[in-house]
């Protein structure tokens, strides 16, 4: 049995974890726990370590796949709070797509709001035997320990910003793209991390709704509308929600006015499929 630190408690850092036996510690910079129902989350949970929070997600089905395969109580947990079953090729008319067939329903997502989702896989985690979810602890730096191959350092642990030292067999990284990890380890005396980074060139303005009575609308459209310069995409998510984002060019400076949500309402009126 391997003792596991794995620094990040958002989805990548959560879905890491399985019931292989092995001890588990997650640490988490973030220090308020999940709290509450769907709405309760969607209001009050802040993650200041995760900009995209509540911006629109959605899971797609290889997620759905690989939690039903690896943990399926966490499926089932998301089920139960509301997240949404959805397929995209069920609601092609049959006249475009030959009709729903065999093998279809592998393209079926399980996909929430990002804070319902993230809250169940936390819930779930945490009831999982072994595992030590530590939330409102950040870490300042890695361990050492005996390089078994001359030149080549040997990562042993973690060090918190208050100084604790954690042994670990194995250190997994799921900070994200702003991981500090790169420079820690070439403080350990690795050799650089080679990476490579490009400006998407796109950013998106975007707003969640909720229906009356808990149904999603009929999509009369893709996910994913292109109007050449612009493009509008439409998330359907749990709990009778969806989010409805508007993509434009991040050098597009009069577009920055989407901010405002009278100016949004008025653009988004403009495209019939999606409004």
């Amino acid at each position: 049995m391997a003792r596991v630190v794995v620094l990040g408690a958002g989805i990548v850092g959560l879905m890491l974890l399985n019931s292989d036996g092995h001890e588990v510690v997650v640490l988490e910079r973030d220090a308020a726990p999940p709290v509450g129902d769907h709405d309760a989350l969607w209001s009050g949970w802040e993650r200041r370590g995760v900009n995209q929070f509540r911006l629109l997600h959605y899971f797609q089905p290889g997620f759905r796949a690989h939690l039903e395969r690896e943990l399926p109580s966490v499926a089932a947990a998301l089920d139960a709070t509301g997240a949404l079953r959805h397929n995209a090729l069920a609601l092609v008319p049959e006249q475009l797509s030959g009709g729903f067939r065999e093998g279809d329903e592998q393209y079926e997502a399980l996909t929430a709001r990002r804070p319902v989702m993230e809250a169940t896989l936390a819930r779930s985690a945490t009831s999982m035997p072994g595992l030590d979810l530590r939330r409102g602890v950040a870490v300042a730096g890695v361990v050492m320990g005996a390089s078994a191959e001359a030149k080549i350092p040997h990562i042993a642990g973690v060090r918190t910003s208050s100084g604790e030292e954690l042994s670990a067999d194995l250190v997994v990284d799921a900070l994200g793209r702003r991981s500090p990890l790169p420079s820690w380890l070439e403080v350990a005396g690795a050799r650089a991390a080679v990476e490579e980074r490009e400006d998407c060139g796109f950013v998106y303005y975007g707003r969640y709704f909720r229906s009356a009575d808990g149904s999603v609308p009929a999509m009369i459209g893709p996910l994913l509308q292109d109007y050449g310069s612009v493009s509008i995409l439409t998330l359907p998510a749990d709990n009778g929600t969806w989010g409805v984002g508007i993509i434009v060019s991040s050098r597009d400076k009069k577009a920055r006015a989407l901010k405002e949500t009278a100016t949004w309402e008025r653009t988004i009126a403009a495209f019939p499929l999606a409004a």
